[in-house]
């Protein structure tokens, strides 16, 4: 394997990890504002500064995070022939089910942006690899990049 594909593969490792680490985060303050009713100066000193439990507990959830958006990317690229919006939708559905169900406010924003995540990812390797998919975004940007006629030229 060549210097210069290391290199994307780390940067696109790196990226990956930022995505789920902001999932993390957001989650996790969301639901440390939301359960001590504080503001986010206080949240974030609860989360890294107050326990060392609690941040463990971050970086924990951080590392589910990521090993699901990975083992998400594998599945979807072994299945990258079939490609259509399904497992988009099949995810969003998900995320509505997930509000309902009896769970950890924590589990339930830290799934939801998750999923939204791996939805973009999806929705970004299908204009990548079929764009035929997406002929109507197509068709709208060739319409907004049209001058009128009787503009200048």
């Amino acid at each position: 394997m060549s210097k210069a594909r290391k290199d994307m593969i780390t940067i696109y490792m790196f990226r990956n990890a930022l995505a789920t680490l902001f999932a993390a985060f957001a989650s996790f303050m969301i639901s440390l504002i939301h359960y001590y009713q504080c503001t986010f100066a206080e949240a974030l000193q609860r989360l890294f500064v107050f326990d060392i439990y609690t941040t463990l507990y971050f970086l924990l959830i951080w590392l589910f995070d990521y090993l699901i958006f990975e083992i998400s990317k594998i599945i979807y690229d072994i299945y990258e022939e079939k490609v259509t919006f399904l497992p988009c939708i099949a995810l969003l559905a998900l995320c509505g089910v997930i509000f309902f169900i009896p769970i950890l406010d924590l589990f339930q924003y830290n799934l939801c942006i998750l999923f939204l995540l791996i939805c973009l990812r999806m929705v970004k390797e299908m204009w990548k690899r079929t764009p035929e998919l997406f002929k109507w975004a197509h068709h709208l940007v060739d319409q907004r990049k049209k001058r009128p006629e009787s503009g200048l030229k």
